[in-house]
């Protein structure tokens, strides 16, 4: 799908403390876009990975609904309204025997996406109305939506692919898109990916996966 991302909008990324939020920053910068990264507070996530100079970091101080609506006002204040939300959500994965786990650390993360989302809502439609606007979970299941039973990963992750495919549904135009990528991939590769669904110009479905086995979707087969 070729579009530009115009220039009166900005790219709003989240920090999931790993080298693919500087790979992916670097990558939408080059293709002209403005990025600006959101970190969540050290307590959520400890690791924040150099960025390019001339991208700006955003922390949140606290994970309250109010700084988050005040921070992202200020952001659309200063660098100009959001036209796009990429989330990168941070790796929480254990050892088999250890059970389903809900990490309180997960879910408060997952919370704030939902609560990005309803701020983001009038700005993400209207850049879609004048070109281009998106709404991205990335997520770190099993590269195949937790089919495979053989990664145990953090289970309040998965809501992020439930609230993706509702926005899809609500926000017609905007461009939604739920991927799972596997862990093992590197900060390179799992961007090269993220940039390359950015631009699928295939707007039926929402939700792809990655793994050593390629590119994945999920259809509807009818019961017999």
């Amino acid at each position: 799908m070729d579009f530009t991302f115009s220039k009166n909008y900005i790219a709003l990324l989240t920090d999931d403390g790993s080298l693919t939020t500087a790979k992916l920053a670097q990558s939408l910068t080059e293709r002209g876009w403005k990025v600006i990264v959101l970190g969540f507070p050290p307590s959520m996530i400890a690791k924040q990975t150099p960025l390019p100079e001339q991208i700006t970091r955003i922390v949140l101080e606290d994970m309250s609904e109010e700084h988050l609506k005040q921070q992202l006002t200020a952001i659309a204040n200063t660098y100009g309204s959001i036209g796009a939300f990429i989330h990168l959500n941070p790796l929480f994965i254990a050892s088999q025997n250890e059970g389903i786990r809900y990490l309180e650390v997960e879910k408060a993360i997952v919370k704030h996406i939902f609560l990005i989302a309803k701020y983001l809502k009038k700005s993400l439609n209207q850049a879609a109305r004048e070109g281009y606007g998106c709404f991205c979970t990335i997520n770190h299941l099993d590269g195949a939506f937790g089919l495979t039973q053989k990664v145990n990963f953090g289970a309040i992750s998965a809501g992020l692919f439930g609230l993706t495919k509702s926005l899809n549904f609500e926000w017609e135009p905007v461009f939604c898109r739920a991927i799972d990528l596997s862990s093992n991939f590197g900060a390179e590769q799992s961007a090269q990916y993220i940039i390359t669904e950015l631009h699928d110009p295939n707007r039926l479905i929402t939700e792809v996966g990655y793994s050593k086995h390629g590119r994945v979707t999920l259809i509807a087969e009818p019961l017999i």
